[in-house]
């Protein structure tokens, strides 16, 4: 039984937002943008001991936008988690038969769902904040009779087991005996018997070796002796070097390791931070697979919530942790400073937080899209011939396109809504949104390049995509000299030609709502760029917004820049080299031969015109318009 879709209202930052959530999932953004806001909501509707009658919410988890706003003026925070088989007959029948009266099935799809919201408001008239805890039906209404009582929570919780490990992952802590792992490990050591006392026995041995090896402890014992005639205490006291009880012995245990390159075997504290917090992650590894079934359910299902995985970690240490998390026998939510992370789950599965305001929204790669119709035999026989593509639930009113809807389809639907205006205006919302819907082909090349070669991108406040490594090179420059520095300013370059096709990452910019802008020679090659971009769906508004082609007729950047004011530059660099031309300075077709020179070279020329500009302490000046105004319009958009 896996959370398969949250929704969170007021929850801090987190004024309004839905999620679906997969076997692993990654949450991304920058600090302060939420990700730790929703762990917590996690671990607040999910509690290891149950819900108590108190109101598990602060003051300062109601979200409060203005100075003047108060946890009592707040409109009351919701969360809404819902648990959903993936295929039909997916939960086993002990689950069935437990939560019966809390699962709804879907009749048409055959998939079995539980719902589950907390809420928390202020009731002025009771003067008090108001705490409930409810499962809900289909429809999202709260279920009524045994579905309500209080049993009910506690007997759900027996099947879903939320963990939580924090970016500060402390071994000390994590391997005490009161820890939430190692703990309930060592309280769980089951020893016979027979076991018991011939360790007992062993144990009592070794005490006696231990006290005979320094006489003088036998002096302490004399000593403490005679507390017996201070008071009637009866008996004799003794000293015991070990416990005698497994437990207590296993108790004062303590994890080594041995590093490499030594034969000493080192108390895990004594480590550097980064394998004690590796140690963490295997012990919750090491707790699922020995003792999350026998301690719970049979078919309990562990859900682990860890910040920021890559902690005191090198690169290639993360990208090894990250295969190892993936194969964690439970379902994961992961946040992540780190573009490694990323590098080892599909794009699909990243979630980025991007604030708006004193609000956050949770943006990811949709491959479905839904609007609320009327029910009309005339749209599920659509649905019905549309191979899948279209599916209406008459339970919810809820029509949902996998992909993008296409001109003649949507032709096809607005009539069925002919006389009804607000039906037609979210079909062609709908159609609008769907126009977001990234082809499986896209898909895996931002898979091999966004993700696995620029993972940073998914960071960035914005992008700034160009063809190659010379605009890649030009364009940091050039904002250097505007004295914005695009790093800085949260910008990111993508040279899309070595990473993949512009297409797919204006793909994702929009889909991920990132502000892009696209700059690229206008030759053939520069106009068909334009073309695939401009295939994504883009409005005529945007297209003319974002794609910014070299202003002149079939230039390309070398082209450009000998006529925009490096002529000179260029031809000490030529003739630096012994590169021999044809035609001299004055002559039709001089410029176009220094330009077919630099294409030989195209990044060792780069470098050299910047490096010139350094040593003649280039200003901002020097920076084409057609430049300049492209790198102060994407950190305008940045800002």
């Amino acid at each position: 039984m896996r959370l398969r879709e949250l929704r969170i209202k007021n929850f801090r930052n987190l004024v309004d937002v839905q999620s679906p959530i997969d076997d692993t999932t990654v949450l991304v953004g920058e600090n302060n943008s939420g990700k730790t806001a929703l762990l917590d909501a996690l671990r607040i509707a999910l509690p290891r001991t149950g819900f108590g009658k108190v109101n598990p919410f602060d003051e300062y988890d109601y979200h409060m936008a203005t100075p003047d706003a108060s946890p009592q003026t707040s409109d009351g925070i919701v969360i809404e988690l819902w648990f959903r088989e993936s295929e039909s007959g997916e939960w086993a029948e002990p689950i069935i038969q437990a939560l019966a009266e809390i699962i709804q099935t879907d009749p048409i799809r055959d998939l079995n769902s539980i719902g589950l919201r907390l809420s928390s408001r202020y009731d002025n008239t009771a003067q008090h904040f108001v705490f409930a805890r409810e499962f809900l039906n289909l429809q999202g209404e709260p279920l009524a009779g045994k579905a309500s009582s209080p049993g009910m929570v506690t007997r759900f919780l027996d099947y879903i087991r939320l963990f939580y490990l924090s970016a500060l992952r402390d071994s000390d802590t994590e391997f005490s005996p009161k820890s939430q792992f190692w703990g309930r490990i060592l309280r769980d050591l089951k020893v016979d018997e027979e076991k018991r006392n011939e360790l007992a026995e062993e144990l009592s041995k070794l005490n006696e070796s231990l006290l005979a090896a320094d006489p003088r402890l036998e002096q302490v014992t004399k000593s403490l002796e005679t507390i017996r005639g201070v008071v009637a205490a009866g008996g004799t006291a003794s000293i015991q070097p070990l416990p005698m009880q497994p437990w207590d012995l296993m108790a004062k245990s303590q994890v080594v390791i041995r590093a490499r390159g030594t034969d000493v075997d080192f108390p895990i504290s004594k480590h550097g931070q980064g394998i004690q917090s590796l140690a963490v992650l295997f012990l919750f590894q090491a707790y699922v697979d020995v003792l999350l079934k026998p301690t719970f359910q049979q078919d309990t299902e562990a859900l682990l919530a860890l910040e920021e995985p890559e902690a005191h970690l090198h690169p290639q240490a993360i990208r090894a942790l990250t295969s190892t998390i993936n194969g964690i026998a439970s379902q994961k939510l992961v946040s992540t400073h780190s573009p490694y992370v990323l590098q080892g789950v599909p794009i699909q599965s990243v979630r980025l937080f991007r604030r708006v305001g004193s609000a956050v929204r949770i943006l990811f790669v949709k491959r479905a899209f839904t609007t609320q119709l009327p029910n009309d035999s005339q749209l599920r026989t659509y649905c019905d011939n549309s191979n899948g593509k279209y599916e209406y639930h008459e339970g919810t009113s809820t029509l949902t396109v996998h992909g993008r809807m296409e001109d003649q389809e949507y032709r096809r639907l607005m009539p069925i809504y002919a006389s009804n205006g607000e039906a037609q205006t979210a079909l062609k919302v709908l159609a609008t949104e769907s126009n977001l819907f990234i082809p499986e082909s896209d898909l895996a090349d931002l898979d091999t390049y966004a993700k696995r070669i620029r993972g940073e991108v998914f960071f960035a406040r914005a992008w700034l995509l160009c063809e190659g490594q010379s605009e890649f090179l030009l364009l940091h420059y050039f904002a250097e000299l505007l004295g914005s520095p695009l790093d800085k300013c949260g910008v990111t370059v993508i040279d899309f030609q070595n990473n993949g096709s512009p297409g797919a990452f204006v793909a994702l910019a929009r889909s991920l709502e990132i502000p892009w802008i696209m700059v690229c020679d206008s030759d053939d090659a520069g106009k068909q760029f334009e073309q695939s971009v401009k295939d994504k769906g883009l409005s005529t508004a945007e297209a003319k917004e974002c794609i910014r082609l070299l202003p002149d007729i079939d230039h390309d950047l070398e082209l450009f820049l000998v006529r925009k004011g490096f002529l000179d530059e260029y031809e000490e660099m030529l003739a630096a080299m012994a590169v021999a031309l044809t035609l001299t300075p004055g002559d039709t077709g001089y410029e176009d031969e220094v330009a077919e020179a630099l294409r030989n070279r195209k990044t060792d020329y780069a470098n050299e015109l910047i490096r010139k500009l350094r040593e003649s302490n280039a200003d901002a000046t020097r920076v084409p318009s057609f430049f300049a105004e492209a790198i102060r319009d994407i950190v305008a958009k940045a800002d």
